[in-house]
Order: structure tokens, then C-alpha cells, then sequence
């Protein structure tokens, strides 16, 4: 069997722009958001399958690929960001991908195109839609502590969530400062929220609440419908192990 490879600088520039072309549907994330998106899910205190969040990339709608080629080739792309993700929580490091860096003035990162703003957009995406599973299970004790990861990591997707922030605060700092700390400890954030939706997910697991299943790698059978929406055989698809029988997705 084939692993997925590393997330490269390539693999970034082919989701790039892939995601950015006027031939993709309206709604479709951009890879700042896809990224934040993937960061949130591969942290989660569960485990959502590929058939599952692949469509949302694209808004649930026809992904447009104009060959087998590009359809295999973004997907592994996809399938990389998310690996890289799940290995580096698990070696205990979180940095954002390539194209996701921050930008020297803080409230800079507020702007629309701003990528940390988008991977911040991405990220409150896939928080949400895991939002019963992390009131369900993350421990009543530790619900300021996430609620304090979650305002640093959500920080700079819309300036009117910025200022909501800032008020909260009762203007104890200005909003440039606030910033310019949200900043300075955005990779602290990034590490703890990893570390505890792990540290949940393992308690999970031990306690029988999880298949143990599950935590291994998911095995996508040939004939299996495609997770890309397609409606056609994995096989016939967008197969990226081309006749290893199986692919393959870290947890």
C-alpha cells in the first residue's frame, strides 16, 4: 500500500489554483480557508471521513475537474494538507502550511484576502460543524480554556468578530493590541487546540466510546463509491494507490 506523501510547496501551489479558478463553483473554499478547514477536522474529537468534508471544500456542489488527472492529483493534495495535520499533532508540533503566513502588521491579517484570515474563516467552518461533538465531550473544566483557543484561532476572520473580541475585553487593551498578541501566541493556540482535541479523541477511544476501527488508517475499497461525489467506483475514480486496493487517511 501507497501512503499519502508530504504536503509540499506543490502540492500548496496545485490546490492554489485549483480553488481560486472562475471554473469552480460559487462558494468553493479558497486554500487559505481549506487549510483552517482541514486543521479544525483533523483535530476534532472524532473522525469525519473524506466522502464527507471533500464536497465541502467546493460547496457541495460538482467539483468541475477537467480530467482524471486533476481530479487525482487535487485529492491527493487534499488528502496530504489534511495527513500533515493529524502527523503533526501527534509529534506534538502545529505551524500553518505554506501560503498561510502571517502578516507583519497584525490587524493587517483583518483584510479580506489576508490568507490568515481566511484560514481563520476555514477553521470557524469546521469548528462549527463539529460543535455538538465538542460540547459533548470536552470536559466542563476545560470550556474557558477551549473557549480562550478557540477566540485567538477565530480571531482575525471577520473584523466585526475582532471588535466583538475587543469588547469583551472591555477595552482594556486597543485593538491593535489585542492583535498583535492574538499574533504572538496564534501558534500556542494552535498546538493546545490540537493537543486537546487528541487528548479527548484518545480518552474516546480507550473508553470504548470509538470503534477501535477508527483510529486506524481508513481503508477505501475499490469498488467503494468515489468520496469526491462523483457517484462513480473509487476504482474508476480517483484511485491514488493505482491497483494497491486501498487508500489511505491518518487519524
Amino acid at each position: 500500500m501507497s501512503a499519502i506523501s508530504s504536503f509540499t510547496e506543490t502540492h500548496a501551489a496545485l490546490l492554489r489554483s485549483y480553488l481560486s479558478s472562475p471554473q469552480r463553483p460559487m462558494g468553493t473554499m479558497t486554500y487559505p480557508q481549506l487549510a483552517g478547514f482541514l486543521f479544525s477536522l483533523a483535530n476534532a474529537p472524532e473522525l469525519i471521513p473524506p466522502s464527507e468534508w471533500i464536497p465541502m471544500a467546493v460547496n457541495d456542489q460538482d467539483a468541475g475537474y477537467e480530467t482524471q488527472g486533476e481530479a487525482e492529483q487535487v485529492l491527493q493534495a487534499m488528502m496530504a494538507l489534511y495527513n500533515d495535520s493529524c502527523l503533526e499533532r501527534r509529534a506534538g508540533t502545529t505551524t500553518l502550511p505554506p501560503g498561510c503566513e502571517i502578516r507583519a502588521q497584525p490587524l493587517d491579517n483583518l483584510a479580506d484576502d489576508a490568507a490568515l484570515s481566511q484560514w481563520a474563516r476555514g477553521f470557524l467552518t469546521g469548528h462549527t460543524y463539529l460543535d455538538d461533538s465538542w460540547n459533548d465531550y470536552t470536559p466542563e473544566e476545560l470550556d474557558e480554556e477551549l473557549g480562550f483557543m478557540l477566540m485567538v484561532l477565530t480571531f482575525f476572520a471577520t473584523p466585526a468578530l475582532a471588535e466583538a473580541y475587543h469588547k469583551e475585553g472591555k477595552g482594556k487593551t486597543s485593538l491593535e493590541q489585542l492583535a498583535e498578541t492574538v499574533v504572538r501566541i496564534f501558534s500556542d493556540a494552535m498546538r493546545e487546540y490540537a493537543h486537546l482535541g487528541r487528548s479527548i479523541y484518545r480518552v474516546r477511544l480507550e473508553s470504548g466510546d470509538i470503534d477501535t476501527n477508527s483510529s486506524l488508517p481508513i481503508k477505501i475499497g475499490r469498488n467503494d463509491p468515489c468520496f469526491c461525489g462523483s457517484g462513480k467506483k473509487f476504482k474508476k475514480c480517483c484511485d491514488l494507490t493505482k491497483g494497491t486496493g486501498q487508500a489511505q487517511v491518518f487519524h
